[in-house]
């Protein structure tokens, strides 16, 4: 697992801080969440997850099963779930994160404190975009031109967009195939971060999630488009951390530390 754990320990307390395991959207690593430690209080221990084909991982085959990956990551997880933690995911990685948590649950592991999903539909409902996966080149560039998660440098270096389209169609192939046959209620809080302008998760799209947790639920909207994770940075660090300290265990836990 230490291969797919990039631990940030900035103003960490790691013997007793709350782990918070971040997914990354498709196409990402944990490079993605490389400063949000920067932002986050002493209690608080900020762990990325690396997926295979990208990063530290690159040379592994990118995953193909979304149900198979989050097996995978539940029970590499499952050593470092003794002590309170949360899950956070962006797109795909709030579907891993979902897929985790369940996992997680059904392992016994009532340390999962809560649920992060941003910028995702509640996995329930019907695709509503046709899939891409399977675009020619030119068409697959065009639509992730149109997410406008991908900086224009990039798409532009042909070089660069051939060595990362295995991992982007791989990544989308795998969402485009996930199914959430049977859901499983969490029974943690949900907490839900959308962009105003992201017309690919519209709110009462990403308020379905509340039919996924007999917990509580909140949502949060935040300026931009489906990548508003990518100029929200700090905003979103705060609003987790915020959600994180109305919890009983982190509030005892932040007032020990200032003891």
């Amino acid at each position: 697992m230490q291969g797919r754990l990039v631990w940030s320990t900035q103003n960490a307390d790691t013997r007793n801080a709350l782990r918070l395991f971040c997914f990354p959207y498709a196409g990402g690593s944990s490079i993605i969440y490389r400063n949000w430690s920067q932002h986050a209080p002493g209690w608080l221990h900020m762990c990325a997850i690396e997926l295979p084909g990208r990063g530290r991982l690159r040379n592994e085959p990118a995953p193909s099963s979304l149900p198979a990956l989050a097996d995978e990551l539940a029970s590499a997880l499952y050593p470092y779930t003794d002590h309170p933690f949360a899950l956070f995911g962006h797109s795909m990685g709030a579907l891993i994160a979902y897929e985790v948590a369940c996992r997680l649950e059904a392992f016994g592991r009532k340390q999962l404190q809560m649920l992060f999903v941003s910028g995702a539909r509640a996995p329930y409902l019907p695709p509503n975009r046709p899939p891409m996966s399977d675009l020619p080149d030119d068409a697959f560039i065009d639509r992730l031109r149109e997410l406008d998660g991908t900086p224009v440098e990039v798409l532009e270096n042909r070089e660069l967009m051939d060595y990362m389209m295995p991992v982007l169609r791989a990544d989308f192939a795998m969402c485009e195939r996930y199914r959430l046959q049977r859901p499983n209620l969490l029974r943690v809080p949900v907490s839900v971060l959308y962009g105003s302008e992201d017309d690919r998760t519209p709110k009462q799209e990403v308020d379905a999630w509340r039919l996924l947790t007999t917990g509580s639920f909140s949502s949060t909207v935040f300026s931009g488009g489906h990548f508003f994770i990518n100029s929200n940075e700090r905003a979103i660090v705060d609003s987790v951390v915020g959600e994180l300290k109305s919890l009983a265990f982190n509030e005892n836990l932040e007032r020990s530390q200032t003891n």
